[in-house]
């Protein structure tokens, strides 16, 4: 009999099969099961482990069983069922343990901790072979080999934990799939070499066995354990509808509305990733099943990451977030400790700052910059200049104005001086590359050059008006607009920003009083007349309280006869220092600094006063300057005086230039319909010298245009002047709007005029400004008329 000597157990091909796809299949369900334990709560997890541990240590101990069915493959075989009881009891307890700690450490992510559940349930299967081979009875005594028991142990163990760790840190199916195998075959190793070590040594007196059972009946317990196994993990698989629906319906709920909102949630324990909403996901390009078990820490980009992740909501912290595929992502972080699925946990908060980033960057470029030209503006100008002179060395300051761009913008509509405001500041940067150019309001620029552009400032300024002094298309029609530079070097001509300014808007005066279109550097002669400049500003602030204003008349006749019908009032400042000051030295001055305003009123109010006391009812006429219309109501203010004065409206001729409706147009307009209604007549004055004469009596019903003077002085010289003449009287007759020819000094010119029937002239032909006022025409028509 092959029983009575010591011998090994050899396992059949079948029963190795059998016993290798019941260890396949106890590895699938481990980790099958292990992995659903990451879906449950903690009240969920217990009854999980439960019911998962013990499919598994049935499963695991049905394996126990086939090997010991082939250990009891000598006749007359049986098996101690109470040792078989207690095999499967150890197998049970020690499952349900491993299988809690391991879907512990998969919820949150602990690989460490897998591995120990794998190692705990490799030593369940261990621990119950051990025991379980105690239960053969034969005729013989059966053993282990304890070296190659030592070894299937150290295999099932490492194998276990190896496919629990696995599973827990690539969390795919691809992944979970290699675990199982991986657990599978450790199991089937084990039993293998638990068994092929196994002896069973002859004894012939043990021919009875007590509470033992046949091979047979071990087979029927396998197979009902099997089954057993097979509802557990059922069960398991249920368990949520079973035992956590609410819970689980909860979860479903919280994480719905978790992903609704667009701040990225993590929720972390041990500093480790629990788990996240979609928002967060998206903010670190990850999925959130990779990102579970992960460390936050290792997603900012900071250099000390542990205390931003303490920040709390009362405090939130600014960080960069790593994202995968693109550059860091801003976010703000916040985090408060919670009670989550019963655990202490802290969830942190992920605002994306990207948005809020690029909005705070277009509102310092619009702070900074002009929105038309995209040029830096006066706010960047100021700290720019301040920074340039505090770095030392010389730095030139160029003040650059457009020519006549306010008839352009006027004629053209405000989109093409748009245009050339573009255009000019791209010829401005194409002439100074290295040089930083600002735009500090309408057509006034502005540059910084430093090294060789503060040293050779001529040859740059020069550069400027030869590029800006150049024809450009402007809504389909050709415009030479031209601009004038001014320069002042520092230290040279200035040691503050406040005098380097001043020098150089000096030097621009100088260009535009010498021509415009040119370029001028500052010299200190022009710091005298700056000074000189402010003077007359202070002193024309008080001119008037000191009673240094007053006014000369300047006589209007018929043409044809000579009678004189009226008078312009003219302004004369007499200091008590400087003498007479010319009008073409004060006027623009006074306009400059809106000191015109007040200046005019008391022109408008005196020359009201005296005509009302004229011995005859002749007209009076009244320049209004474009200051007059942009500070205040000028119509309310000619009401007043006409009402104060007495003075019939009629006889009140009020002149203006291009200038009132250059600005604004319309408004303009409106202003002199409401001038026109109180019933004083309007004068276009300096009619030819402006861009757009034409349009704005086709605007506007004037009811006078006066001819400026500098085409009547050139009739005798100029075809083209007399021309221009003859063709502005002809248009005002087809218009019915009287003509009055200004700067009349000679016989020939007032003969020429009265051969057009033009109807008034004024100038020294007739008389010259006096403070008296004659309506005396004898010597006049005696003059006039001296050849006829």
């Amino acid at each position: 009999m092959p029983w009575f000597s010591a011998a090994s157990i050899d396992l059949p091909l079948p029963g190795l099969a059998t016993l290798l796809l019941a260890c396949c299949l106890t590895g699938a369900l481990a980790i099958v099961l292990l992995a659903r334990m990451d879906e449950a709560s903690d009240e969920g997890r217990i009854w999980r482990a439960g019911l998962a541990g013990a499919a598994l240590g049935l499963s695991a101990w049905v394996g126990h069983a086939l090997a010991l069915l082939a250990l009891g493959g000598v006749e007359g075989a049986a098996y101690d069922l109470r040792i078989v009881g207690a095999s499967l009891v150890i197998a049970l307890v020690v499952a349900v343990t491993a299988v809690y700690v391991t879907g512990a450490a998969f919820k949150r992510g602990a690989v460490a901790k897998a591995a120990i559940g794998g190692a705990l349930f490799g030593s369940a299967a261990a621990l119950a072979g051990f025991v379980g081979v105690s239960a053969l009875r034969a005729p013989g005594r059966a053993s282990l080999d304890m070296t190659m028991f030592s070894l299937a142990t150290v295999v099932v163990a490492v194998g276990a934990a190896g496919a629990f760790a696995l599973a827990s840190k690539l969390r795919t199916i691809a992944g979970y799939a290699l675990a199982a195998a991986l657990l599978g075959i450790a199991l089937f190793a084990f039993h293998a070499l638990s068994t092929v070590g196994a002896l069973v040594r002859p004894n012939a007196g043990l021919l009875t066995f007590a509470n033992a059972i046949d091979g047979m009946q071990l087979a029927f317990v396998a197979a009902a354990v099997s089954v057993t196994s097979l509802v557990a993990a059922f069960v398991g698989a249920m368990a949520d509808g079973r035992f956590g629906a609410g819970g689980s319906q909860q979860n479903a709920r919280d994480r719905a509305f978790a992903d609704l909102t667009n701040e990225g949630l993590v929720i972390c324990e041990d500093q480790r990733i629990v788990d996240v909403n979609l928002a967060a996901a998206r903010l670190i390009g990850l999925d959130p099943a990779v990102l579970r078990g992960r460390a936050l820490r290792d997603f900012l980009a900071a250099p000390d990451p542990d205390r931003l992740l303490s920040a709390s909501f009362a405090k939130p912290q600014e960080a960069l977030l790593k994202a995968t595929g693109r550059e860091t992502v801003p976010v703000e972080i916040a985090s408060r400790d919670m009670t989550l699925e019963g655990r202490l946990r802290r969830v942190y908060t992920l605002r994306d700052l990207s948005e809020q980033r690029r909005n705070e960057h277009r509102i310092r470029h619009l702070a900074y910059h002009d929105p038309l030209t995209g040029l830096a503006n006066r706010a960047a100008f100021n700290e720019a200049l301040a920074a340039a002179l505090k770095r030392g060395g010389e730095v030139a300051l160029f003040c650059v104005d457009l020519d006549k761009f306010k008839e352009v913008n006027d004629v053209f509509g405000h989109a093409a001086g748009d245009d050339l405001l573009r255009t000019a500041s791209r010829r401005i940067v194409s002439a100074a590359p290295d040089a930083m150019t600002f735009r500090l309001g309408g057509d006034e620029f502005v540059l910084i050059g430093t090294g060789p552009d503060a040293g050779d400032a001529d040859k740059l300024a020069a550069r400027l008006t030869e590029r800006l002094n150049t024809e450009t298309v402007i809504a389909g029609k050709t415009i030479r607009c031209g601009a004038s530079v001014g320069y002042a070097v520092y230290p040279h001509h200035g040691s503050t920003t406040d005098t380097l300014f001043a020098n150089a808007d000096s030097a621009l005066y100088r260009a535009k009083a010498e021509g415009r279109g040119l370029a001028r550097g500052f010299e200190p002669e022009m710091d005298l007349a700056l000074r000189e400049r402010r003077a007359l500003q202070q002193d024309l602030a008080t001119a008037i309280s000191r009673n240094e204003m007053f006014l000369h008349w300047m006589p209007q006749a018929n043409t044809q006869t000579g009678e004189i019908v009226g008078f312009e009032a003219l302004l004369r400042w007499k200091h008590p220092t400087r003498g007479v000051v010319s009008p073409a030295v004060f006027i623009p001055v006074a306009e400059e600094t809106a000191a015109i305003v007040p200046i005019g009123e008391w022109v408008l109010r005196r020359a009201c006063q005296d005509a009302a006391g004229w011995i005859k009812p002749g007209k009076v006429a009244v320049n209004l300057s474009p200051v007059q219309f942009q500070h205040g109501d000028i119509v309310e203010l000619v009401h007043g005086i006409l009402v104060e004065t007495g003075l019939p409206a009629k006889r009140l001729e009020l002149e203006i230039t291009e200038g009132v409706l250059l600005d604004n147009l319309s408004s303009a307009l409106h202003t002199l319909r409401r001038l026109k209604a109180l019933g004083v007549q309007i004068a276009m004055d300096d009619f030819g010298t402006g861009y757009s004469s034409l349009s704005y009596l086709q605007s506007f019903p004037f009811d006078r245009i006066k001819i400026d003077a500098s085409f009547i002085r050139q009739i005798s010289t100029s075809p083209q002047a007399k021309a221009i003449v003859r063709a502005v009287v002809a248009l005002g007759e087809s218009l019915g709007m009287p003509i009055t020819a200004e700067g009349v000094e000679t016989v020939e010119q007032r003969a020429f005029l009265a051969e057009l029937n033009c109807e008034e002239i004024q100038g020294y032909l007739i008389g010259r400004p006096s403070p008296v006022v004659s309506f005396d025409g004898s010597m006049t028509r005696a003059r006039a008329f001296a050849t006829r």
